[in-house]
């Protein structure tokens, strides 16, 4: 056996190690529910918290062509709480920040391709911009949020009050950031869905005690379910209705990650 015939498995095995810690290319797809988390549409910029609306529109495209069918936040807490099966394909669509782009560039897409979106919103920001980061961006106002909740593809949820990490708050603090939240919701009379989406994805994941007592806490309050991140497709129904995990949709991601994310949970299998 000469060196060549040696060298080429080795190189096979070594692209297909690669293309899978990549590309999660050996990784089976899951079964279960995936929840795609974005954030900004924008005109050009990509990066992690920026999709071109043409990039998003080419995702839409290929939903639509599968065959995959967007869930409200109704429909699923309905089916959680029902115990039913998930329709075939079912996926569900979260923007966190309620950023104008929402009402811009969103609203037309989902009308154009027949989907829903859940929409989730720092509430004391509304008709602010996001101070919690650079400022640049514009928050939706009262009179916005109102009109496009009207338009039936779109609800909102919670994304704290002040846009704090829960990961820094004690069960006070949290039983105020929600209680401001939904008052002020009720305020100006924004229609909404009592489910939340952590800051940052961040909650008390290490404290087991603490975080049952927020659980507890979340479940007098009468709040449905909450969102984090974790890269994972969801089995269904859930098992910890305040852990639902998101797939963190980048827009400097090509179409092969958004495919292998939609299927897979995550690209990297070390991300």
């Amino acid at each position: 056996m000469n060196i060549i015939e040696i060298l080429i498995p080795v190189l096979i095995f070594v692209a297909l190690v690669y293309l899978t810690l990549e590309y999660s290319l050996l990784i089976l797809p899951k079964k279960g529910l995936p929840v795609l988390m974005y954030h900004n549409i924008s005109g050009r910029d990509a990066d992690g918290l920026n999709i071109p609306a043409g990039k998003l529109e080419l995702q839409f495209m290929y939903l639509k062509e599968k065959g995959y069918r967007s869930l409200s936040l109704k429909q699923l807490i309905a089916l959680n709480e029902e115990g039913g099966a998930l329709p075939k394909k079912s996926f569900v669509l979260t923007f966190d920040d309620a950023y104008q782009s929402v009402e811009e560039k969103l609203l037309p897409l989902l009308e154009r391709y027949d989907f829903c979106a859940s929409v989730f919103l720092p509430v004391a920001f509304a008709g602010k911009s996001n101070l919690w980061d650079d400022g640049r961006l514009q928050v939706l106002s009262a009179e916005s949020l109102q009109k496009i909740s009207r338009s039936t593809r779109i609800e909102i949820g919670i994304h704290s009050f002040l846009h704090k990490s829960y990961n820094d708050m004690n069960l006070e603090d949290m039983q105020e950031d929600l209680r401001n939240s939904r008052q002020t919701l009720e305020y100006y009379k924004i229609p909404y869905i009592n489910v939340l989406a952590y800051p940052y994805g961040a909650y008390p994941k290490k404290d087991l005690k603490f975080k049952q007592e927020m659980f507890g806490m979340f479940a007098q309050s009468g709040l449905a379910l909450a969102f984090r991140i974790g890269n994972r497709i969801n089995r269904f129904p859930f098992k910890a209705k305040y852990e639902v995990k998101r797939i963190d949709m980048k827009g400097t991601d090509s179409f092969f990650v958004f495919k292998t994310k939609l299927k897979k949970g995550r690209a990297k299998i070390f991300a």
